[in-house]
């Protein structure tokens, strides 16, 4: 039976959401292998965005079937409020499965959709403010170049199209440093580092204010959106744990309906990846870290380290494109079983 009456039924006021909510997924199925520093990056990810978070924002976690100790952490992140809203999982969703269910509910005006390993810098989101507030129609908004995304042109048809005089539109080949840091942060070499040193990226600049964009370029790593905007294209489809086809269907819908996709022209973002090299440790020391957890000690590639004489044979395996393709095939079904075990 009841006995008294409930407090909450007494006109206190609810919670009221921020204006902006940025959430993330994270999947650290086992801390081995390929998993091994998977929560170290997470934690410098997650204090990039509390440092480098210009206005409030409500941080939402949706933990897609990682290990208890895992959990563990994520639990005491969000009792020491580095996280405001956790949500766990028992099952792998996939990636937009998980999507499905963060968008259809969140209660923020704006949206920032995140990679769980990527490290944040000064002035993302301001420089992502400034594309929203000077062109029309905003769809999505990236604030780091993925180069794949100009080796299939979607998004943007109609404002390609465009007669309004106050949009200046050209190519631009990007700088350097923009292509080593993109090359380092996703260990890409040969010539797929030489087909994008290659590209011309698609510029437009509102010549009233100069303020500049790329169009298209980015798309699932990191995104900043109306929440309206984005549920006007729910449910995604999600029969697969990761599918870049998938991944990439907002860009589709959202073109469909007109809306416009812009990238900001310089990386406010760094994919960190499965393991934090060297090169980011006087970047990633500035960063102030959760004091229940301890600082992650940064880690060497396999280069710089003293190699097992099995991991030696791996390698040499590795290099060999046959059977490369033999090793990767085992490496998925042993990720797939223990990943079902765990």
């Amino acid at each position: 039976m009841r006995q008294g009456q409930n407090p909450a039924k007494l006109d206190m006021p609810a919670y009221q959401p921020q204006r902006l909510a940025i959430a993330t997924l994270v999947y650290i199925p086992f801390q081995e292998g390929y998993f091994a520093h998977s929560l170290e990056v997470f934690l410098y990810h997650l204090a990039s965005v509390h440092q480098y978070t210009s206005e409030p924002f409500n941080y939402l976690v949706f933990d897609n079937g990682s290990c208890a100790e895992v959990k563990r952490e994520l639990q005491s992140l969000h009792e020491t409020g580095w996280i405001d809203w956790l949500v766990l999982s028992q099952h792998n969703l996939g990636k937009t499965g998980a999507l499905n269910f963060i968008l259809s509910g969140i209660p923020n005006q704006w949206v920032c959709y995140t990679d769980s390993d990527m490290l944040f810098r000064p002035g993302w989101l301001e420089e992502s403010w400034k594309i929203e507030a000077n062109f029309p129609n905003i769809g999505m908004i990236g604030a780091q170049v993925v180069f794949p995304d100009w080796e299939e042109d979607k998004g943007n048809t109609a404002f390609r199209k465009t007669t309004d005089a106050r949009f200046h539109f050209d190519q631009v080949q990007p700088e350097d440093w923009i292509l080593d840091e993109y090359c380092r942060g996703r260990g890409i070499s040969g010539e797929r580092e030489k087909v994008y040193r290659r590209m011309q990226l698609d510029r437009v600049t509102n010549t009233e204010t100069g303020v500049q964009a790329f169009l298209g370029g980015n798309s699932h790593q990191q995104f900043l959106a109306r929440r309206a905007v984005l549920q006007e294209i729910l449910p995604l489809p999600a029969s697969l744990q990761l599918s870049r086809k998938e991944d990439t269907y907002q860009d589709v819908e959202l073109d469909r309906r007109g809306y416009l996709h812009l990238t900001t022209t310089r990386p406010y973002l760094y994919h960190m990846g499965n393991v934090v090299d060297e090169a980011l440790r006087p970047e990633l020391e500035k960063l102030r870290l959760p004091e229940n957890v301890k600082p992650p000690t940064l880690k060497k590639t396999h280069t710089s380290q003293k190699l097992h004489p099995v991991e030696r044979i791996l390698f040499w395996l590795a290099g060999k494109p046959a059977l490369r393709r033999r090793l990767v095939r085992l490496y998925q079904f042993l990720h797939r079983t223990l990943s079902e075990v765990s």
